[in-house]
């Protein structure tokens, strides 16, 4: 007599979709398999990653290093120097600077010892030097957009530093003296070196957004300031901005609502000039409700 066929058990579940508990049931993968699969992944990895650091490695020994003193080929001398800025620096001025001699093999060129030169400018914020063989020495900068300037006394001289929208200091290079000049000496900060230059100012974005408004609002009054005194801009309780023009009048901001200070400003400088009278020695816009003029005292005959 032949033996009847087992079945597996099976709930109401496992005979809607056809398949016993036993079949629909699957094994927990062991601490031991799944770190073999990890394993297996890092490699994978790792592999692809290396092999990456590879092919740019390569990029970048072939650009910027000693190529053909490893590979025994011949250099040829440098014909061109590619130079690209973003400022005031000049290729005349980069080639006396760096007194490459004619003649000189591309490959005998020390591109590191020409960006640390470089960087240690206190214009130029980054600079990136590459060899492009056989024959073509490529310098890229990066320089600083002065937007005002301050005088310290070094080593029993005077000199100008510029100022960028970050608040670094630094050495002007071929920035012309009209330029120079235009700009507005800032006073009321501390002086503390850091180098060769003054240390960096921590608020010289909230200086740069008086500057810009005040010169886009009103550029001939703007024009007529030498000076801005910051000495008060990080007050806590009343911070306030100080412009001084050539005739010694101030005009005193705070360092919010422009649109609201300048208006003002416009109308005081209107009235001026429709009804002739003394003239103003100060003009205080930092009120809400109204601004102060203060006229200077006819000088008794």
């Amino acid at each position: 007599m032949p033996k009847k066929r087992t079945t597996d058990s099976a709930d109401w579940t496992s005979l809607k979709s056809g398949m016993s508990k036993k079949s629909s049931r699957r094994k927990p993968i062991s601490w031991r398999a799944l770190g073999r699969r990890v394993w297996v992944w890092t490699k994978r990895v790792c592999a692809v990653a290396a092999l990456v650091g590879i092919v740019w490695g390569g990029i970048e020994l072939y650009r910027n290093s000693y190529f053909d003193d490893f590979f025994g080929g011949e250099s040829k001398p440098i014909s061109r120097l590619e130079f690209k800025t973003d400022g005031a620096i000049t290729g005349a001025w980069l080639n006396g600077y760096l007194k490459i001699r004619r003649g000189t093999k591309l490959a005998d060129v020390n591109i590191f010892a020409i960006k640390q030169s470089l960087d240690a400018m206190s214009q130029i914020k980054s600079s990136k030097v590459e060899r492009l063989y056989p024959d073509v020495l490529r310098i890229t900068i990066s320089e600083r957009a002065p937007i005002a300037k301050v005088s310290r006394k070094v080593d029993f001289q005077t000199r100008v530093f510029l100022m960028d929208s970050d608040g670094a200091f630094f050495s002007p290079v071929c920035i012309s003296d009209d330029k120079i000049k235009s700009l507005k000496t800032v006073a009321g900060i501390a002086t503390k070196f850091a180098g060769n230059a003054p240390a960096p100012y921590g608020l010289a974005q909230k200086l740069e957004e008086f500057l810009n408004a005040t010169k886009a609002r009103v550029p001939e009054i703007y024009g007529s300031w030498v000076s801005v005194d910051v000495s008060q801009l990080g007050s806590r309780t009343l911070p306030l901005i100080t412009a001084t023009a050539a005739d010694g009048a101030k005009y005193v901001f705070k360092p919010s609502e422009y649109p609201r200070q300048l208006d003002r400003l416009e109308y005081i400088m209107k009235y001026m000039r429709e009804n002739p009278t003394n003239k103003a020695e100060k003009i205080d816009l930092t009120l809400e409700e109204w601004s102060v003029v203060k006229f200077e005292t006819p000088k008794s005959k």
